[in-house]
């Protein structure tokens, strides 16, 4: 029997993440819906959920402005405003710049929807956490970089000014460690129960996920980390 080709390496969804290009919560969102175009998938799965409720939305349901407050616009979620202003933007630059590419991965995304991702919640959780991090590291004057030699001219009374950081993980960094983030997550047992054990080789639930044992959750924490080339501080062993 003929075995199924699988997918070739870095051909999934998540290899296509363009961390030096987009945003945390942009990233957040594709893992959430398992597809680069979820702007698209988060529209299509809304508005499928107002049709099963009966709803009948007027033809600028997507289109009405934000502040429009009576019904049915009053009840949008926030992430269908939020998706359609970006895809209007993305529509507009297609249609410039003659990008049928980019009216393909339209079509795709709304005959076959997002793609099913392992973890999901996980895994964009892990990434809101990164984000925390990051801003509380940098956000510190001791983790201000110090004044250039202009700047210590024209500012005699200032030692360091905050950097300016971008909303993209790449190159950035924390003095947080994958066990700070393991923390932050939501565990417990395999039952629901909260998590109470001293042995870190059992299975055990985060974030809604079953895991086999704790190294499993640190270790997918770092693939997130270097998939977003964003730094973690190292463990120190102990010997």
């Amino acid at each position: 029997m003929n075995k199924k080709p699988g997918p070739k390496k870095g051909s999934g969804v998540l290899s296509r993440i363009r961390p030096e290009q987009e945003r945390w919560d942009e990233i957040r969102l594709l893992y959430h819906y398992g597809s680069t175009e979820w702007r698209m998938v988060a529209l299509q799965l809304s508005l499928q959920d107002l049709k099963k409720n009966g709803s009948q939305l007027p033809n600028n349901y997507l289109s009405a402005p934000r502040d429009v407050r009576c019904a049915p616009y009053a009840q949008r979620p926030e992430i269908v405003y939020l998706a359609w202003v970006d895809l209007s933007f993305e529509f507009e630059q297609a249609v410039l710049n003659g990008d049928a590419d980019w009216f393909r991965r339209q079509w795709k995304a709304i005959k076959e929807g997002g793609g099913l991702l392992q973890r999901p919640r996980f895994k964009a959780k892990v990434v809101h956490l990164l984000e925390i991090a990051m801003c509380e590291t940098l956000g510190r004057p001791e983790n201000w970089p110090p004044l250039t030699d202009a700047e210590r001219e024209a500012f005699p009374n200032l030692r360091r000014v905050p950097q300016v950081v971008t909303f993209t993980p790449a190159g950035k960094f924390t003095d947080k460690m994958a066990s700070d983030i393991f923390n932050a997550l939501d565990k417990t047992e395999l039952d629901g129960r909260p998590l109470k054990r001293k042995r870190s080789d059992e299975p055990l639930m985060v974030e809604g996920y079953q895991f086999k044992k704790k190294n499993r959750v640190m270790d997918e924490i770092h693939r997130l980390a270097e998939q977003l080339q964003f730094t973690l501080k190292k463990q120190v062993l102990k010997r």
